[in-house]
């Protein structure tokens, strides 16, 4: 009798039992009884069950993660971030500076509101210690020491990706319990409502293909930490709230703990002010004024971290909304801006928010049909057309209009029946309006790991939805198994679907090249993207030692680089990235030269080379317009033109461009062994030329112009064997025998087998 009392949820059931009673014979009734389901014992109100399946299958989807490298921001928090290698000591300074600080090396405002995630990027600090290996140098096995004397430690992606691997299957199962305390908070065995909208909406977070980004890729760390503690804390705001007062106390405490330990693991965590006093609202019989009073502790404790901890440590970068330490103007740090009369100008209010509704259509879209995924959405990965910006003429914008204001309708509604489904639609939107582009510009137009936190209301809504199905079979009579039919298979299916296509979009996250590569078929109209993949297409190339190989890569760079360029003509990453893939391109095409045999061909290979390092010079005077302390333009510009130089005065006998490039490539780099070695070989065979035409004071000049730059060639190098060579040579030419004995005796000393003849 009192299990009888203790099952409203079960009245359908019940009801579907009698009606078909009632359309049955009396014989029949009696000989043949509708056949149910027991709850008691099913597997439908199994929770340790459920809770196995859960981290069964959570584990299982990212198993295949477990070899992979490290990828994309990994640099950023552990590769090379100075305080991470540390090990422990670094501690200070991942608590004390902006997340970027020990990755740049100062403080550097490339996005509104700064980053601070010290607890995230503290457990990769953790691993480090516990798991990696002092970075030692090859050659004397001794432990390298950074600047400040300390040890530094490589790290290993495998208990990287291992920690990542159990920290999402145990969100997994908070999420199945929090939502098992939202329908079911007694724990009623018979409640297959509870027991099916916990399994379903876990089951369908855990599979969804859109957290690939942060799972797969070690850097998502934060995102999973941020949700795990949020998640704890509405959990355990709950159980508090149906437990005594002793108990209850328990999880308050808990839940303030869980809380703090996801702020400081993320800031967006602060979404969840508003969360926490829903959840109570929704799914508890507190009034108001309780409620405000139970989310006072949340309150403190954001304004202690943000005011308190946060702005204290960024200053005027933690401000999102600041006009005076606002992030450069830039398209990789604002999308929302558009080319005109050669200079970038902001989008008009239409112009932004028709992109950020177009943009949240897409998010939608990727929820329901997660099929092209991609790690880049930058400009202008987005529109359908390059030069087109989305407008409210545009469908996809304004269905996308339409479908969110019909969301807006439904969570008012649903807010003042306190429907459980408008929790759920404003969880959906409190955790994603930090990252919608709507309250301020991001950085990014979106991207999937934004959609870490909204699935959990998405997962949650479609679990309620199919229980709907269920619902509705049973109130048209069908027994319990028919009912729980139809969403079964659907269940099965979506999640079945989602697991491959999780399982099958891991591998992209093997490392950069393998990430790059993928995704430029999704993404082939994002300069960051075609930026990227000429990045990694030029390390492998280096890499290879086929020629025709290297040349088939090198080429594909190069056109990705200018892919790039025309997306964004001010990007001077691209740019760099552009001359270098020529001035590889040029060494090709100077290799091929000199293996051709017929002069012809050899003359037109040389001749690619050198349009090929003008080109390269062309592409880093970009870099110079567009940011002249470009750390690297400056170098290469120096090994393009001296690289042009050789090929000039060794293959083309242009001596006198020959040594214009050359020099030109010292007022780059001032102290080049190279450069002053090819110089000095250069006005060597200048100052023969001279001598052959007569011209005998010139040729002195030129010769002794030689032997300054061969001198200090040797300052670098005293033991170079060619350069003492060729300076014998020069004084030879200048008939002083005297040092034409003593440089032969040098470089024979050295090396008695050196033999001129077979040197380029």
């Amino acid at each position: 009798m009192s299990k009888k009392k203790k099952a409203p949820s079960n009245k359908n059931v019940k009801k579907a039992t009698s009606k078909k009673t009632q359309a049955s014979s009396p014989s029949k009734k009696a000989a043949k009884p509708v056949q149910e389901i027991n709850l008691e014992s099913s597997f439908w109100v199994n929770q340790k069950m459920h809770l196995l399946l859960i981290f069964i299958l959570s584990s299982v989807l990212y198993a295949n993660t477990l070899g992979h490298k490290y990828a994309v921001d990994d640099s950023i928090v552990i590769l090379r971030n100075e305080f991470t290698k540390k090990g422990f000591k670094g501690m200070p300074g991942i608590w004390m500076e902006d997340t970027f600080t020990g990755f740049f090396g100062k403080k550097k405002n490339l996005v509104a509101g700064g980053r601070y995630r010290p607890l995230s990027v503290a457990t990769f600090a953790i691993e480090l210690q516990l798991f990696g290996q002092p970075i030692v140098d090859k050659n004397t096995g001794k432990e390298i020491l950074d600047k400040d004397g300390d040890v530094n430690y490589a790290g290993s992606p495998f208990i990287s990706h291992f920690v990542n691997m159990l920290l999402y299957a145990w969100l997994c199962m908070v999420i199945y319990l929090m939502l098992l305390q939202m329908f079911n908070p007694k724990k009623e065995q018979n409640n297959l409502k509870g027991y099916f909208i916990a399994l379903a909406g876990a089951l369908l977070y855990a599979s969804h293909p859109v957290h690939t980004e942060a799972v797969a890729n070690i850097k998502g760390r934060d995102e999973i930490m941020v949700l795990l503690g949020s998640l704890l804390a509405v959990y355990w705001v709950l159980k508090a709230a149906a437990e005594d007062h002793s108990k209850a106390l328990y999880y308050e405490i808990g839940a303030i703990i869980a809380f703090t330990f996801a702020i400081f693991s993320k800031e967006n965590a602060v979404t969840f002010l508003a969360i926490i006093p829903a959840a109570l609202y929704f799914f508890t019989k507190k009034q108001l004024p309780e409620i405000l009073i139970k989310t006072v502790p949340y309150v403190i404790i954001v304004g202690v971290f943000w005011i308190g901890i946060r702005g204290q440590i960024l200053g005027e970068g933690a401000s999102v909304v600041s006009s005076t330490n606002a992030p450069i103007s830039e398209l990789m740090n604002d999308p929302f801006l558009r080319m005109e009369n050669n200079k970038y100008i902001r989008y008009t209010t239409e112009e932004r928010l028709a992109t950020v509704l177009y943009t949240w259509g897409k998010y939608i879209k990727l929820l329901v049909y997660p099929e092209a995924l991609t790690n880049d959405y930058y400009p202008k990965h987005i529109r359908t057309d390059l030069d087109k910006i989305p407008t409210f003429a545009m469908p996809e914008a304004s269905l996308s209009l339409l479908f969110h204001l019909g969301l807006g309708l439904l969570l008012l509604f649903g807010i003042f029946k306190r429907k459980a489904y408008a929790f759920f639609i404003l969880f959906y939107w409190a955790t994603f309006s930090v990252v919608s582009n709507l309250l301020f510009a991001i950085g990014t137009n979106m991207a999937e790991r934004f959609m870490f936190l909204p699935s959990v209301g998405f997962s949650a809504v479609c679990a309620m939805g199919l229980y709907g199905l269920i619902n509705s079979s049973l109130a048209r009579g069908k027994s319990l198994k028919d009912a729980l039919r139809v969403p079964t298979v659907l269940l099965t299916v979506v999640v079945f679907l989602y697991s491959a296509k999780t399982i099958a979009r891991n591998n992209a996250w093997y490392d950069d090249y393998t990430l790059f590569m993928t995704d430029i078929d999704n993404s082939p109209n994002s300069a960051k993207l075609n930026n990227a993949v000429s990045g990694v297409l030029q390390d492998s190339a280096n890499r290879v030692t086929n020629l025709m190989v290297r040349k088939s890569m090198v080429e594909k760079a190069l056109g990705h680089s200018i892919t790039a360029t025309q997306l964004h003509p001010t990007y001077n990453n691209a740019w760099l990235l552009r001359g270098n893939a020529n001035v590889m391109l040029g060494g090709v095409k100077k290799l091929e030269g000199m293996n051709a045999t017929n002069p012809t061909a050899k003359r037109a290979f040389f001749d690619s080379a050198l349009k090929y390092y003008n080109e390269g010079i062309v592409a880093y005077n970009e870099v110079l317009k567009w940011r002249s302390d470009h750390p690297d333009v400056r170098r290469n510009m120096g090994v393009v033109y001296r690289d042009r130089g050789s090929l000039l005065g060794q293959h083309l006998q242009q001596i006198e461009p020959s040594i214009a490039s050359i020099e030109k490539a010292l007022t780059y780099i001032k102290t080049d062994f190279e450069s002053f070695r090819l110089l000095g070989i250069a006005y060597g065979v200048r100052g023969m030329g001279l001598q052959g035409a007569g011209r005998l004071q010139e040729a002195v000049n030129s010769h002794y112009k030689a032997i300054s730059y061969l001198e200090k060639a040797l300052e670098i190098n005293p033991n170079a064997v060619p350069i003492l060579y060729n300076m014998e040579i020069a004084y030879r030419q200048l008939n002083q025998p005297e040092k034409i004995e003593a440089y032969n005796k040098r470089w024979k000393a050295i090396d008695p087998t050196y033999d001129p003849s077979k040197q380029q």
